[in-house]
């Protein structure tokens, strides 16, 4: 089998403390990304999150970022993208901000176990088919309550995205800001962008 060179790592953090300890999840998914950056260093890796602890005003991407470094990722082979509030956002911050300006096609995802299935489909979906999308997890986080959790993100995403060709950045756009909670400023600011 040809082994797929990845032209980006994009890492999917979980949570850290207000002084910005990263939590194990976190941990095992940015150490997953680092060694599949050792295997292909002519990568990039891509940290995703935002500021969202109320007693921090830290990015929770920025702290992956320096996680990476500190393993030995050079400062200037990582991206961070520092939008995203959830798994949604990560794929459509990191495809409109990052990859859209890129040739880049082959990217490789890292998150944990039990979120692979979830996140594969919200990256084919929101990338669309001219991206080649890998999704691989850490262990060993898997739970009853964990796949539970999941199964009802995937249909809250599925819903809220229905009847929308994969790829369309407009109109996925148009469903986030408008549906999703955490960016229709139901919870949290509204986005806005101009395309």
């Amino acid at each position: 089998m040809k082994k797929i060179k990845f032209d980006c790592i994009i890492v999917l953090a979980n949570e850290m403390d207000k002084e910005g300890g990263l939590n194990i999840e976190s941990v095992s998914r940015i150490k997953l990304a680092c060694e599949s950056y050792f295997n292909n260093p002519s990568t990039t890796l891509i940290t995703c999150g935002w500021d969202y602890r109320k007693d921090s005003k830290l990015f929770i991407g920025d702290v992956m970022k320096n996680y990476a470094v500190k393993l030995g990722v050079p400062s200037d082979k990582i991206i961070t993208e520092i939008n995203s509030r959830d798994t949604v956002g990560d794929a459509f911050f990191t495809k409109i901000n990052i990859l859209k300006n890129k040739e880049w096609k082959n990217i490789l995802v890292t998150t944990s176990d039990y979120h692979v299935d979830r996140t594969s489909t919200i990256f084919k979906f929101i990338y669309g088919a001219e991206y080649v999308i890998k999704v691989i997890g850490s262990s060993s986080f898997d739970s009853l309550e964990k796949q539970i959790s999941e199964k009802k993100s995937l249909e809250a995403f599925n819903l809220t995205f229905q009847n929308i060709i994969e790829g369309d950045e407009i109109k996925i756009y148009e469903r986030l800001s408008t549906l999703h909670p955490f960016y229709n400023g139901m919870i949290y600011p509204k986005i806005n962008i101009n395309f």
